[in-house]
């Protein structure tokens, strides 16, 4: 396998963190592979074990004849076996696979939302269809929708992500935090969650509500941080932005939220199962399956602020309890959503092309 990862940017995201853990694999595997950035590098850069392999392109659109002219011209001398596209990356992909006849396409699907009525841009697969290879989603109904939707593509599989945390976590002594790890865009729904933690510090007027994630959404930001100043919650709900370094956020909440409206198989969920946070979590994409129906965590149903809301007070009223659920998930994503696992079921489908 000679793999090239193709993907829009490095910023902080879901898809940027596989894209970074899979090529971290592929290294310690002695697996040769490249890591292009096709629009431009950022934050998740940090994070790569072999820096020689990553090459951005710096794409001004879509039609940046010159930046494809570079992406060609590096694919040739690397002669990849597959190239492996995430996303919305997936139309270059086609067309950077006329000019490798021999490398099989493989496109991994991260966003929830495709399968849904934000279907963003997968009605224009169906344009593409006959160039894809196989496909990766990051659930069971994006792979379900894929097979209904896009019957070409006759190799379609369900791999879970995997998380990569690079330093133990240990946590004595959580503070008084709830902690949201989702970048600040309109399916996180920041909106929910804040309107319920406004009624959450009534009963629970010691705890505070931090943010971390990408603000790169400026509209959005202003409506988040016009709801806090409504809320007048200014020191109780932190902005945290954008923070490579997560560990100490994980190691201070008392446990975690996320509300969104799609998602797919989180990575921020997988991580904090393994620094044992407690969560709670919309049933929404794969979490519930990856909570396995409130097992392991506590589900509530997209959009119910009531709901919510008594969820966050039974976990601050219960904690050692979410404890408890908190560390047998951590032990379950120890076992089956480890990187071998991955690598394994990868290899399966890769072979199967061939």
């Amino acid at each position: 396998m000679r793999i090239l990862q193709l993907i829009d940017s490095m910023a902080v995201g879901g898809a940027e963190r596989m894209a970074v853990n899979i090529a971290n694999l592929f290294t310690k595997q002695n697996i040769p592979t490249l890591l292009v950035a096709s629009r431009s590098s950022g934050p998740m850069n940090d994070f790569l074990m072999d820096k020689d392999i990553f090459f951005c392109l710096n794409k001004k659109s879509f039609f940046d004849l010159g930046a494809f002219k570079s992406l060609v011209a590096l694919s040739r001398r690397f002669k990849p076996t597959h190239i492996h596209v995430h996303d919305s990356s997936v139309f270059w992909a086609v067309l950077l696979k006329k000019f490798l006849p021999s490398s099989k396409l493989v496109w991994h699907a991260h966003y929830g939302g495709l399968s849904g009525k934000d279907q963003r841009f997968g009605n224009k697969i169906k344009f593409i269809d006959g160039s894809i290879d196989a496909v990766i989603t990051v659930n069971e109904e994006l792979k379900t929708w894929i097979e209904n939707e896009i019957p070409k593509i006759s190799s379609v599989e369900y791999i879970e992500n995997f998380p990569d945390l690079p330093v133990a976590i240990f946590r004595q002594d959580p503070s008084d935090v709830v902690l949201c790890l989702a970048n600040l865009k309109p399916p996180k729904n920041h909106h929910l969650l804040i309107n319920t933690f406004a009624e959450f510090v009534k009963s629970h007027p010691s705890f505070k509500l931090k943010l971390v994630g990408a603000t790169d959404n400026p509209g959005y930001l202003k409506e988040i941080k016009e709801l806090i100043q409504i809320n007048s919650l200014g020191n109780r709900i932190h902005i945290e932005g954008t923070q490579l370094k997560l560990s100490p956020y994980m190691q201070e909440a008392k446990f975690a939220v996320l509300c969104s409206d799609v998602e797919g198989l989180p990575v921020s969920l997988l991580e904090l199962g393994l620094a044992k946070v407690p969560i709670v979590c919309t049933a929404v994409g794969q979490c519930d399956a990856l909570l396995e129906q409130g097992k392991y965590g506590y589900l509530v149903e997209k959009g119910n602020r009531i709901e919510l809301l008594d969820t966050m007070s039974y976990v601050a009223n219960n904690i050692s309890e979410a404890n408890r659920k908190a560390e047998l998930f951590a032990e379950h994503v120890s076992s089956k959503f480890g990187n071998m696992n991955f690598l394994e079921n990868y290899t399966k489908l890769l072979k199967g092309l061939s």
